[in-house]
């Protein structure tokens, strides 16, 4: 770079100083070039390289090129060791007020929008693709190269891929789908597409236009179990979607869910993005949870979706047991992914079920479009919050805070029920139900305060079991009733027996204990 040198390099943290002979001044632009080999030497016994592979590389700019300032991610992060060697605690993320870094984006200092072009080559036999649209591909020596561009500014963050696939390519209203897949792995393409479909029509609807006139899946090997979201490019693991096994469909349909997940990104991470303060990965994570419930909501059905609420409670639940430093409140989650993923899909559809589909949407839709594409500030959950208050009732903006400002745990215990034998003169069953029930608040460190209790709260009953993901009109009997705290009797007229009854059987509070909240005649 022209005006600078490296003067020290610490290849043990791949590290270099480098030194500008006239300083930068605010608002000057230098360009240089950036030239890095990433290769392999011999063999090694552990860690090995599983991003740049013979066959099916998928590797990112964070992970392959230099990146600028300091470096959070080589701190000591062991409490311990910190206070052997009196440091001060952790910082894990800038604090939400600090406004100093509402102009970076989560992704940090030198990750905002750029403009994206990209020429990769790789084996003849392989197929290579990185965001952008393809311009060319030429082969030359035994190379195949590629050269792609986008048309619209995308965050400084993207992938490179590489591997022998084969395709599938659909056309659904302007926008080309198309999943790049192993040769043995075709099981779920039509599922992942129908994903797609399903998701690109409810995002369109609800939250405004997908900016992209494609979106691409490709599969990468399972040494890594995750995918991942870059602009119109979705990297994804043959290990949690391309060989999962969809006959039984009493399980959670994983590929479609994932799927429609990181659809989800191209609105929620893509369009907008949080800045770089506590809370950030609420508006790329919770947001897109919500967005990919809502889209298997209507494809399964609402009952169906408590299968999936309950697991992301549970591992709320075993999060929080294990948390090193603090639990913080989802509106100051700090990387804790139990919390932005697993709680936050709990409390999105809680607030989805006091608001209602349209009045949530709406407030979404409107702090997408203040916020879309805007990186002076980037929003913060704060922003988020203002825009989910603001046609709120006294009493939904107070359940939004529970929700979101305070660690708000509930106990719902289906205690005691019953049913008469007969049906009266009227032809109707009596049931009785009895409902212990109590409301805390935690801090950081687990210590409860109990929180007076005065709610509506789903009282439901079923026909069949509500775990069993393959009944069918199930559900005799689904009300709010006031919920206080200590017992509450109810007793319920219907026509039919039940065999379960449920207090928040759906799962839309925070429960401490979900597994008593069903109970069988």
């Amino acid at each position: 770079m022209a005006g600078g040198k490296i003067v020290e390099q610490l290849p043990a943290f791949y590290l270099a100083w480098f030194e500008f002979e006239q300083p930068l001044m605010p608002n000057e632009i230098r360009e240089g070039q950036l030239s890095v080999t990433r290769d392999h030497t011999g063999f090694t016994d552990k860690d090995s390289d599983t991003q740049l592979v013979a066959n099916g590389t998928f590797i990112n700019n964070l992970e392959l090129l230099p990146s600028f300032g300091y470096n959070r991610g080589l701190q000591v992060a062991d409490k311990f060791e910190r206070r052997k060697h009196d440091l001060p605690e952790l910082e894990r993320a800038h604090k939400l007020e600090d406004s100093q870094y509402y102009t970076q984006s989560d992704f940090g200092a030198a990750n905002g929008f750029i403009n994206f072009k990209a020429t990769v080559t790789t084996d003849e036999s392989q197929f290579a693709i990185t965001p952008g649209y393809l311009q060319s591909e030429s082969v030359k020596d035994g190379r195949r190269t590629f050269v792609y561009e986008m048309d619209a500014p995308i965050l400084n963050f993207y992938a490179v891929l590489s591997a022998e696939l084969e395709s599938k390519k659909v056309e659904h209203n302007g926008v080309n789908i198309e999943v790049y897949y192993h040769k043995n792995h075709a099981w779920n393409v039509d599922r992942m597409i129908e994903s797609v479909q399903d998701s690109i029509d409810y995002f369109t609807q609800a939250f405004g236009p997908y900016q992209h006139k494609q979106l691409r899946i490709i599969e990468f090997p399972k040494y890594r179990s995750f995918a991942q979201s870059f602009a119109n490019t979705v990297p994804y693991s043959e290990s949690i979607g391309f060989i999962t096994d969809l006959r039984d469909e009493s399980k959670i349909d994983l590929p479609y869910y994932v799927t429609a997940h990181e659809v989800a990104h191209q609105w929620w991470g893509h369009q907008v993005s949080g800045a770089n303060v506590e809370g950030s990965a609420v508006i790329s994570e919770t947001l897109s949870q919500y967005s990919a419930l809502m889209v298997l909501e209507k494809r399964f059905g609402a009952e169906k979706l408590r299968k999936f609420l309950k697991y992301e409670l549970d591992r709320y639940l075993i999060g929080r047991t294990g948390e090193a430093f603090e639990e913080m409140p989802l509106y100051k989650t700090q990387s804790q992914q139990y919390l932005h993923y697993n709680k936050g899909s709990v409390v999105m559809m809680a607030i989805y079920d006091r608001l209602g589909e349209k009045r949530l949407n709406d407030a979404l839709k409107a702090f997408l479009n203040e916020f879309q594409y805007q990186s002076t500030p980037y929003p913060t959950t704060l922003d988020l919050l203002s825009y989910l208050k603001q046609d709120a009732t006294q009493a939904e903006q107070s359940f939004i805070d529970d929700q979101f400002k305070y660690i708000t745990l509930y106990e719902l215990e289906m205690k005691e029920v019953s049913v008469t034998d007969s049906v009266d003169s009227d032809g109707f069953y009596t049931v009785t139900l009895n409902v212990e029930a109590a409301k805390h608040r935690a801090d950081g460190q687990g210590e409860e305060t109990e929180q007076p209790l005065d709610e509506l709260i789903d009282i439901v009953l079923f026909s069949d079991d509500p775990e069993n993901l393959l009944a069918e009109d199930f559900v005799i009997y689904s009300k709010k009733h006031q919920i206080v705290t200590g017992t509450n009797k109810i007793e319920l007229k219907v026509k039919e027996k039940p065999l379960f009854a449920g207090v928040d059987p759906f799962v839309k509070l925070v429960d401490k204990d979900s597994t008593d909240n069903l109970a069988k005649f």
